[in-house]
């Protein structure tokens, strides 16, 4: 209880800050309002994350493992499992390189299950800083290959993500200990060539969150996302969604 009374605390000693009035009712706004076309194709999706990262001092990277649930309220009630491990390589203040493979189950209620595997490289340019808001800039590059549960094996996808993301730190000037802050995003998928069939392809993904830095440990994460889609089975029709979802990460320096 004691990190909740904490946040608590932090929260309320950064509605002294405009920047957090704004951020809320941005929330807020964004989560109910939304322009979503077709809503009677939208659904809801609420999303748990557990995160670890290790740094290797003598390979000079980051390892990290992402471990999410993701129920998705659908037509047809279905469960996503997924497993992420990553390495992540600082080079410089700047820039980054990622290597990642997500390991995807889909359990549905009535549907045969589904198996994916991605494979993918990203990059991350931390600019510019101006002031208390950071920007950073983060592109991907997906190999997808899906499988029906049985391993028959469906198409091979590949696709390309660009994210933009602003980063404010509320009560400081800093991501330092317990700090409060915000993100704003926005993310595009670009499939390239054909790609397989499935009830929900992402193309535009926008987001708010709140997080709490606690120290270099441990780091909480509130995060809501309108996610614009189609339903490639069902002639390109529309088909979008709201996501909530909580993380927490914890580090092991």
């Amino acid at each position: 209880m004691g990190i909740f009374i904490t946040i608590i605390r932090t929260m309320i000693s950064g509605f002294k800050h405009r920047t957090s009035i704004l951020f809320l009712g941005l929330l807020f706004f964004g989560w109910f309002n939304a322009p979503v076309k077709g809503q009677e194709g939208a659904h809801f999706e609420p999303w748990t994350t557990f995160t670890t990262q290790h740094y290797i001092k003598k390979g000079g990277f980051w390892l990290r493992n992402d471990f999410s649930i993701r129920p998705a309220f659908d037509d047809e009630f279905n469960t996503l499992y997924m497993v992420r491990p990553m390495a992540i390589m600082d080079l410089g203040s700047y820039v980054d390189l990622n290597v990642a493979v997500d390991l995807r189950y889909t359990r549905y209620s009535e549907s045969v299950n589904t198996i994916e595997i991605r494979t993918w490289e990203g990059v991350r340019l931390h600019w510019p800083d101006i002031g208390r808001v950071r920007f950073d800039h983060f592109y991907r590059f997906e190999q997808r290959f899906h499988w029906t549960e049985g391993f028959e094996r469906d198409k091979i996808a590949l696709r390309s993500r660009y994210r933009l993301n602003m980063r404010i730190p509320l009560n400081n000037t800093s991501l330092k200990d317990h700090t409060l802050f915000t993100d704003t995003r926005a993310e595009a998928f670009i499939p390239h060539g054909e790609s397989f069939e499935e009830t929900f392809a992402s193309t535009l993904r926008l987001g708010l969150s709140l997080g709490y830095n606690q120290n270099n440990k441990w780091r909480y994460h509130l995060r809501a996302y309108v996610d614009w889609g189609r339903n490639t089975i069902e002639d390109e029709a529309q088909s979008n969604r709201y996501i909530l979802e909580v993380s927490v990460r914890m580090s092991i320096q």
